[in-house]
């Protein structure tokens, strides 16, 4: 029967391919996929596909932030289990400055050299539409299923808008009364298996220091040539505490992956076999500001940024940790000492890690369908980005693995993303051995 199915999607490699380049079409930045939910996904479940039901979650009308939800119904005798395929609409916008970045059109898509470029290409259009196919393949070979299919298209995942996207669509599967023993979250893997992904948080450090007109920087770095006892009596240049905190961070990060090793995380080609001191957590400084006038040295400064950190780390004794770093800074400076940062965390982004044992049986169940398909072994890995996976298993309680075609090294989030289409086919056949087997 794997064998029918896979058959099937090779002769519709094209009609497939088709699909992707208009699914990539339709401009869904977050908060504005309302199009291409009601007027590509939801119609192409109904009108191509033989779902049992497809219907619409939206916990936000008069926003217009449309899920599409649906489920194929085992009506078999067999001891088929329940499956739930994941992925997001959503893409980060391409605005008129990040497009003169790209090569080529993000939404006309093209194919050059096996590879189809396009904004949503690998993140994750791509591997929506794998699972898509997948689903399609095995209701075309009339195959008699006992376990249900599901399947959730969400929005909101690329501004961690969870509330209105994977959890109420989730939710709404499990409100049937149906259990879920696991979710496959198809986000690009290179189709590896990973079992465990980071959690994320924010934070913003508000950092203060004293305005001098900027022809006077010389009493700040040499005051006693002036006689003055202390630079920062007269000004203090916030920028420079604001380095000191960054070169801080930078230690701290070192510090973090030379004593947090994991096995996962070390393996498969994605995100790379790591090497000493550089791992799964990181620390990254990503908008800075400071000062009002460009003759005065600034008084204030504000640093932004992200942490990343695995399953087995505790997001709080790492901001703890972060904390007592900076105020470390104060032993040596005066100004600091007296001035301590103002320290905030988790106002913008609060992503929860996950984590599945290697021995559940929806990763072997994935492995052996992978196995069958390819002749190979899987890579089981680990994600250190984040994926909607955190939150379907805290906030739904089902267990979730990723696995998907393409990799986030792709151009994901920048220009020129493409996916590989041998990737591509590879996981849709994955995907449809796995129902095969799961299902039946």
């Amino acid at each position: 029967m794997s064998d029918d199915v896979h058959a099937w999607i090779e002769a519709h490699e094209e009609e497939m391919i088709e699909f992707l380049v208009e699914y990539i079409s339709y401009r869904s930045p977050t908060e504005d996929e309302a199009e291409v939910q009601r007027e590509f996904v939801e119609p192409f479940f109904r009108n191509e596909m033989d779902w049992n039901d497809v219907t619409i979650v939206d916990v936000t009308d008069e926003q217009n932030r449309p899920n599409v939800n649906a489920v194929l119904a085992g009506e078999g005798d067999g001891d088929g289990r329940n499956i739930l395929f994941n992925g997001h609409s959503d893409v980060v916008d391409v605005t008129a400055e990040n497009e003169k970045s790209w090569t080529k059109d993000p939404w006309d898509p093209v194919i050059e050299d096996g590879r189809l470029y396009g904004r949503g290409a690998n993140d994750m259009k791509g591997p929506n539409a794998a699972m898509i196919w997948a689903v399609k393949a095995v209701m075309e070979s009339d195959v008699e299923l006992s376990g249900d299919v599901l399947m959730s298209l969400v929005v909101g995942e690329e501004l961690a808008q969870q509330e209105v996207g994977s959890i109420p669509a989730t939710n709404a599967h499990l409100e049937t009364g149906r259990e879920i023993p696991v979710c496959i979250n198809t986000e690009p893997t290179n189709n590896e298996i990973h079992t465990k992904s980071s959690g994320t948080f924010d934070f913003r450090i508000e950092i203060q220091g004293k305005e001098i007109h900027t022809s006077q920087k010389n009493l700040l770095q040499y005051p006693q040539r002036h006689g003055i006892p202390q630079g920062n009596s007269v000004g203090v240049d916030a920028t420079d505490s604001m380095v000191q905190i960054i070169e801080q961070f930078d230690k701290l990060e070192h510090q973090w992956n030379m004593r947090n090793d994991d096995e996962i995380y070390g393996s498969g080609g994605t995100p790379g076999r790591d090497v000493q001191g550089v791992g799964p957590i990181s620390i990254t400084c990503t908008i800075i500001e400071a000062g009002d006038y460009i003759a005065s040295i600034p008084g204030h400064a504000t640093l932004k940024g992200q942490v990343y950190w695995p399953p087995y780390a505790d997001d709080e004794e790492l901001w703890q940790e972060m904390q007592d770093a900076v105020a470390a800074l104060g032993t040596t400076n005066d100004w600091l000492r007296q001035h301590p940062p103002e320290m905030h965390w988790k106002e913008v982004v609060d992503w929860p890690a996950f984590e599945v044992p290697l021995d559940h049986h929806g990763c072997q169940s994935l492995g052996a369908a992978y196995r069958e398909v390819t002749g190979e072994e899987p890579v089981y890995s680990g994600f250190k980005a984040v994926a909607d996976n955190g939150y379907i298993q805290r906030d739904c309680g089902v267990d979730t693995i990723s696995m998907g075609p393409g990799d986030i090294s792709m151009g994901a989030h920048g220009p020129d993303e493409y996916l590989p289409l041998s990737q591509f086919k590879t996981a849709a056949q994955t995907y449809a051995s796995l129902i095969l087997d799961w299902c039946r």
